[in-house]
């Protein structure tokens, strides 16, 4: 490869940092054997060099009896590792990734030739077909695993909202009211207009991640100075959600390789955030809220009434409200519970989950809402949960906000009530 990389004999592995990225394989003679992706270098590697319970198959063992030095590649988050996984892929032509899996079965993502171009999945197979050049214009992959590649894209549409739909309809389909389609549907943009997001988002497949951040700043402060206020803020609005991807569905889920199951712990499919309500120790309510996927699930959510406290006793209700929730066999257990609370209540949840036999990670903040920092309380020997703690602050300040915000609305409303049949 002409680009240098930093890179670490194998005996140095456990010198990798813990941050998402891509390694490369290298043999004695500097010929890149292998590209993979992975939300922690150091494990994923390490994982290569640990005896597995089903065995390598022989084209694994065939890349680490050969691997002499490995390279990285750090990216800011896992969804551009996927991209520059493909990337590589597609430039370098690892032999080994070739080996593992056909490389007519990987998935491209493509732009159609449309009007309104659509964002679709298509196997290699299928982009050697006479007309296939015509048909997809613009494609980036191989990408590796079906699942992920269509998370990642989920994740994107988030940031460049496209259309699955024709155009012509009578009414916006369902994707405009959840702001993943612009209005193709009832033609609310034009076709230029259309193509201009398209366009950031090929900037963004490119690996063009800074130069898009650039212009789209460039563009929001344009439209602020004629007053344009609309689009300004549509603006900022996408580059927020460009600088903070929200890519927590794709943590764990990086097990597409042969050798890679359960590698790390996915705190993040599920999880619970607790909080305890009351005015002056009295009325004292909890609330339970429910992120899937970095999203509030509100139909999950729960609410208790505290009946063995009457003062003031966090941990106590803490205790009550996981004891009444673990009673619910019918109720899905989440990958990790997450408090509203320092040391005291993450020990009294974990004493709860200890004598109830249930092991599950919990998480805790320690300073208030109103606070400017945060303290977070959990397990710091558990590699994986430290450094998506690390990583994803921010969907935690999401949930304790949601559960805090929960919690006090439940506690009003029940004051409220009592007022008014006093």
């Amino acid at each position: 490869m002409k680009q240098k990389l930093p890179h670490f004999l194998v005996s140095e592995r456990a010198k990798l940092p813990e941050n998402p990225g891509v390694y490369l394989f290298f043999d004695r003679d500097h010929t890149l054997m292998y590209v993979g992706r992975a939300t922690s270098l150091k494990s994923r590697v390490a994982s290569y060099f640990r005896h597995q319970k089903d065995g390598p198959t022989r084209a694994i063992e065939e890349v680490v009896d050969s691997v002499v030095t490995i390279g990285y590649i750090e990216t800011p988050t896992v969804l551009e590792a996927i991209l520059k996984e493909a990337e590589l892929i597609r430039h370098q032509k690892p032999p080994y990734n070739i080996l593992l899996k056909d490389d007519k079965s990987f998935l491209w993502i493509c732009f159609t030739a449309d009007e309104y171009p659509r964002v679709v999945l298509v196997r290699g197979k299928d982009l050697e077909v006479a007309g296939a050049a015509k048909k997809y214009p613009k494609r980036w992959g191989p990408f590796i695993g079906a699942g992920m590649t269509r998370t990642a894209l989920e994740i994107m549409r988030r940031i460049f909202p496209w259309s699955e739909c024709a155009p012509d309809a009578r009414r916006p389909c369902f994707n405009v009211q959840i702001g993943r389609c612009p209005g193709v549907c009832t033609r609310a943009l034009t076709p230029a207009a259309y193509k201009k997001i398209l366009r950031c988002m090929s900037m963004f497949l490119d690996g063009k991640r800074s130069d898009l951040e650039a212009q789209l700043l460039k563009e929001m402060n344009a439209a602020a100075r004629v007053q344009n206020f609309e689009a300004a803020g549509a603006l900022r609005n996408q580059l927020f959600a460009l600088q903070h991807i929200q890519d927590i569905a794709l943590i764990g889920r990086d097990a597409d390789e042969p050798l890679s199951k359960n590698l790390a712990v996915n705190p993040f499919k599920r999880i619970e955030g607790y909080d305890i309500s009351h005015l002056s120790g009295t009325g004292m309510v909890a609330s339970m809220v429910v992120f899937d996927g970095g999203e509030p699930k509100k139909s999950d959510y729960r609410k208790f009434e505290i009946r063995n406290f009457t003062k003031s006793n966090d941990t106590g209700a803490l205790k009550e409200t996981l004891n009444r929730r673990l009673n619910h066999a019918e109720w899905p257990l989440p990958e990790l519970f997450f408090i509203d609370g320092g040391e005291g209540q993450v020990n009294a949840v974990m004493k709860v989950l200890k004598e109830r036999g249930v092991k599950i990670p919990v998480v805790g903040i320690a300073k208030g809402i109103k606070r400017s920092t945060v303290r977070y309380v959990y397990d710091r020997r558990n590699s994986a949960l430290d450094r998506a703690v690390r990583l994803y602050g921010h969907i935690f300040i999401k949930i304790r906000n949601e559960a805090h915000r929960f919690a006090i609305t439940y506690q009003r409303k029940k004051r409220q009530m009592r007022d008014f049949s006093g």
